[in-house]
């Protein structure tokens, strides 16, 4: 059985409980190889839990200086699908999607690779009128984020280190959140 099965699995047990918490979803397991590659769009598997490797959260800070892209993410978790309604309890939540954060952890500061995919769909883009996943440059992300008037962009990452999402960031891709 998966690992994310059996996260299914449990949480449904916890749930019939009546003790579950978005906290209680066990980690999964990454892949060990690093990539440059885009992070897809759908970036959440068939039961609606981040792909391995991927880490979600909200972009709140963006320098660059000396060459060195740093990002700070406020880390936070992404469920679609059966997941947000398990989340849920039962019920397909508005928009088939939750967020769970927990406001304990302090945000990490992390440096984008020279080499990394950055991805734009709305945000990140300055809010066109098509909402459109489009490839970005390092002056664009720091641009266009500069100019954000809410400092708190919804994005996935992957890390060269995707056991722990440490290591320089690999890859960028904003979610669109309705």
């Amino acid at each position: 059985m998966s690992v994310k099965r059996i996260s299914l699995a449990l949480a449904a047990a916890v749930l019939g409980a009546g003790a579950f918490t978005a906290a209680t979803l066990p980690a999964q397991a990454s892949p060990a190889s690093t990539t440059f590659s885009a992070i897809p769009a759908k970036a959440t598997d068939s039961y609606g839990f981040a792909k391995d490797g991927l880490e979600f959260g909200y972009l709140t800070k963006v320098t660059l200086k000396n060459d060195k892209l740093r990002i700070t993410l406020d880390q936070a978790e992404f469920y679609d699908g059966k997941a947000a309604k398990l989340l849920n309890g039962g019920i397909t939540p508005p928009d088939d999607y939750r967020i769970a954060h927990d406001d304990t952890q302090d945000p990490f500061t992390y440096t984008v690779s020279t080499k990394a995919s950055l991805i734009g769909v709305n945000e990140l883009l300055g809010h066109p009128d098509d909402l459109k996943r489009t490839t970005i440059t390092r002056t664009q992300l720091v641009k266009n984020f500069a100019e954000l008037e809410n400092k708190h962009v919804a994005v996935w990452l992957r890390h060269t280190d995707t056991e722990s999402n440490g290591g320089q960031v690999t890859a960028l891709a904003e979610q669109y959140i309705p």
